[in-house]
């Protein structure tokens, strides 16, 4: 995640501020009511969103990533604002915002494990979703379950992909060279 400079208030010159993906932006977002939806606390509800690309969900984790400044820390619109300016007037740098706020949660070893935890928990549950399934007989109901549990898949998939380090293709090492010929 990037440093955003803020104007905080009318009064004052605009500031520099540095997120942090840490524990603090765990607590805020995890305890945040506005973000916690259908049983779902709100770091859940967050990930959740990055995966679906809510644009919201790029001002909250922005917002939350500034907890760590305690009483400074600048409000939603004043960092809402601040993103517009950089990130929302462009549709690539918008596009790229949500896979580099979710690779940023893993440079925390405690969010890491929170995203493993949640890769694990959407196991669960499609692996629930879909024995519940097997025994429905409502073949209506049935299909919006396979919807439900489809969307779940895709997103727990994405986040798995995301989390993986990609391996580049190895570079031919230049005293190989000779068998190019």
């Amino acid at each position: 995640m990037q440093a955003l400079t803020i104007q905080v208030n009318p009064q004052s010159q605009p500031a520099v501020f540095t997120p942090k993906l840490n524990y603090g932006f765990y607590l805020q977002t995890r305890d945040d009511k506005a973000l916690s939806q259908s049983g779902q606390d709100g770091f859940s509800a967050l990930v959740n969103g990055l995966l679906d690309e809510d644009v919201d969900m790029i001002v909250a984790a922005y917002y939350h990533s500034f907890a760590w400044l305690g009483r400074s820390q600048p409000s939603m619109t004043a960092v809402e604002a601040a993103l517009e300016n950089v990130m929302f007037n462009d549709e690539k740098a918008t596009e790229a915002a949500f896979d580099d706020i979710l690779k940023s949660l893993q440079t925390n070893d405690f969010l890491a494990r929170k995203l493993n935890q949640f890769i694990k928990s959407n196991d669960k549950l499609t692996a629930t979703m879909k024995k519940h399934i097997e025994s429905m007989t409502d073949e209506d109901r049935k299909d919006q379950m396979e919807i439900g549990m489809l969307q779940i898949n895709d997103s727990t998939t994405k986040l798995q992909q995301l989390m993986t380090p990609q391996e580049s293709s190895p570079k031919q090492d230049e005293s190989d060279s000779h068998l190019l010929s």
